[in-house]
């Protein structure tokens, strides 16, 4: 897997060096020339869209090696074939997260002259809060990236023109067919409108939660989504050693 992480890397070097360097000088120039509202936001969308460009480039990087006949001869397994891309997106997420959390700390220090734990304090921002955030949209991430890889493979299997909208509509099942499943699983209703109860009250609209609880959350339905990803890579593995033409 390493060999095959290391190809990527390198093919890819040029571009993340790239866009890592028009980054910076893009949020240094936002926060020289922009107002401090309309360079934060700016500064946040240029932020967003370069992890939607690593997303896209990690779903690209996979799309190529099961059909690249030159990685299919690299002395790798199946397995390593759908975990090289989704390390390789990984670690250029955490980079990027690095990266902005450096920017927020010179920001609120040098920019706001205040102390960073300071600035926690009166911001009332735990750290266990953050990083249960960042686990969550990681695995999220993870869990939609299983499923579009099993898409790809699915359209791969298909020598005609086709192909890409099998794979499109092969998405669209699985999600709705796994959210499906996990909805009568947890919850015992076929219905998802019934997940929910919605009352009126003096108050305002009272929402209460049909949902099988986990100790203050939903780890039921994080057991059940790692299952099914076990599932969804074995069947992505298969596919790609049977069925994907090169």
């Amino acid at each position: 897997m390493m060999t095959l992480l290391k190809y990527d890397f390198r093919r890819n070097w040029n571009v993340l060096l790239a866009g890592l360097v028009i980054l910076i000088i893009a949020q240094v120039g936002i926060s020289l020339f922009m107002s401090e509202v309309t360079g934060l936001v700016i500064g946040i969308m240029g932020y967003v869209g370069v992890g939607v460009a690593i997303y896209v480039k990690m779903i690209k990087t996979y799309s190529s090696n099961i059909r690249s006949y030159n990685r299919r001869l690299l002395p790798v397994t199946g397995l390593s074939h759908v975990l090289s891309p989704l390390i390789f997106g990984a670690l250029c997420g955490l980079g990027l997260v690095i990266v902005c959390a450096i920017h927020a700390y010179i920001y609120i220090s040098m920019k706001l002259g205040i102390n960073m734990a300071t600035y926690i304090d009166f911001s009332r921002i735990h750290v266990s809060d953050v990083l249960t955030l960042l686990l969550f949209s990681a695995w999220v991430m993870v869990f939609m990236t299983v499923i579009i890889f099993l898409s790809i493979s699915i359209a791969g299997s298909f020598r005609w023109k086709t192909g890409p909208w099998i794979g499109i509509v092969a998405f669209l099942v699985l999600v709705n067919l796994i959210g499906w499943l996990e909805n009568i699983i947890m919850t015992g209703r076929f219905n998802p409108n019934e997940v929910f109860q919605y009352t009126e009250e003096s108050t305002g609209i009272s929402i209460t939660a049909n949902g099988v609880l986990w100790s203050d959350g939903m780890w039921g339905s994080t057991i059940f989504e790692i299952i099914v990803a076990v599932i969804l890579v074995w069947a992505t593995i298969y596919l790609n050693n049977k069925k994907v033409e090169v």
